[in-house]
């Protein structure tokens, strides 16, 4: 009896299962759009943008991949535990365990040059912004006039997060209004416009690149209406007071964030998500259009502490073209409604590292 006791014990003692080990594996990458010229280009500067977390485990017990869709125009970048070690590891959070990234293969300019805009520092940042977006002209849209006690709604700070210089937008609850013509509404935007260099411009048949880093400060508030964060309008022709697409917080349960298009008068939303996790944190976006009636449209936001996307949407047949336009503007800042100003508050929203790049095809 006592043997077979012993020896019952002994299977179940071998019978019992590991748990296995809590860990983490991710990829992150540095860019999110690469222009490149030949396939060793493409290999070095995707090796140069990818970083891979092992977490506890070894890099020899995972596998990564590169995904290219048919045209080389996009790659997924994954990282997984090979098959043998899948019941080792319990892998804590699968959802950055792949990055998309946008390619562009441009052999003339393999590596296109975009029009930068970044903060230097406290001081003249009025003719700073100037000198980028329309040279001699005035592609600033504040309402100083009618607040003239404050001074510039934008000026620059060091911000320790990004270890840089960046812009500060002003907006107050009372008495900022629209440049002292609108009252129902508040304006603080920079802009490009007909006085602005061509190349920054968007015009029919070409693909441009608008990049970007903002932060909404905690306890951000928005209301019922719009408060726009970001806007392409078109000018000239019937529409052109209307914006083709813009980024809009919205008070909501919960508030929202959303991108919005109107192909002529009539906007709508393309797709929102939960503001929360947009608030209190750096967040970097990068915008592809290619302008036309056959036209393409992607966004993408990120978050700039650890590179997770908290925002996609991709449209490869839109119409971004307008009857009578002649072109297609950004302009970024906050621009909101006054029709419920018992929801807002003095806001001050950041920006960094504006960048406008067109894309020959």
């Amino acid at each position: 009896m006592v043997v077979l006791l012993f020896a019952l014990n002994s299977c179940n003692k071998n019978d019992e299962t590991t748990e296995p080990i809590l860990t983490d594996i991710s990829i992150t990458s540095s860019e999110s759009l690469i222009a490149w010229a030949d396939n060793d280009d493409l290999m070095q500067k995707l090796d140069n943008a990818l970083y891979y977390n092992y977490g506890n485990a070894l890099e020899s017990e995972t596998e990564k991949q590169q995904i290219f869709n048919a045209d080389t125009t996009q790659v997924i970048a994954t990282i997984d535990f090979k098959i043998g070690f899948q019941n080792t590891y319990n892998d804590l959070n699968p959802n950055n365990n792949l990055v998309t990234i946008q390619l562009i293969k441009n052999v003339e300019n393999p590596s296109p040059q975009g029009v930068e805009l970044k903060a230097d520092g406290p001081g003249n940042t009025y003719d700073l912004i100037t000198s980028i977006l329309a040279p001699g002209y005035n592609p600033i849209e504040v309402p100083d006039c009618n607040h003239p006690e404050f001074g510039d709604h934008i000026d620059e700070l060091f911000d320790s997060e990004l270890n840089t210089n960046v812009f500060r937008f002003y907006i107050h609850a009372s008495p900022d209004n629209d440049r002292c013509i609108n009252f129902d509404r508040q304006r603080n935007e920079i802009k490009t416009y007909d006085q602005s260099p061509d190349n920054l411009l968007g015009v029919d048949n070409e693909k441009v690149v608008y990049k970007w880093k903002f932060k909404l400060k905690s306890g951000f508030q928005t209301s019922p209406n719009f408060t726009h964060l970001h806007q392409l309008k078109s000018v000239g022709g019937s529409l052109a007071s209307m914006p083709m697409y813009t980024l809009t917080a919205r008070k909501g349960n919960p508030d929202k964030l959303e991108l919005r298009y109107a192909e002529t008068d009539d906007q709508n939303t393309l797709t929102e998500t939960d503001l929360a996790p947009f608030v209190d944190t750096w967040l970097e976006v990068t915008e592809i259009i290619k302008y036309g009636t056959s036209g393409t449209y992607e966004i993408e936001i990120k978050k700039v502490s650890d590179n997770t996307t908290l925002f996609a949407y991709s449209n490869f047949s839109i119409i971004n073209w307008r009857a009578g336009a002649t072109f297609v503007r950004p302009k970024w800042g906050i621009y909101r409604s006054l029709l419920n100003a018992q929801d807002l508050r003095d806001e001050e929203v950041l920006f960094a590292d504006f960048s406008i790049t067109e894309i020959d095809e």
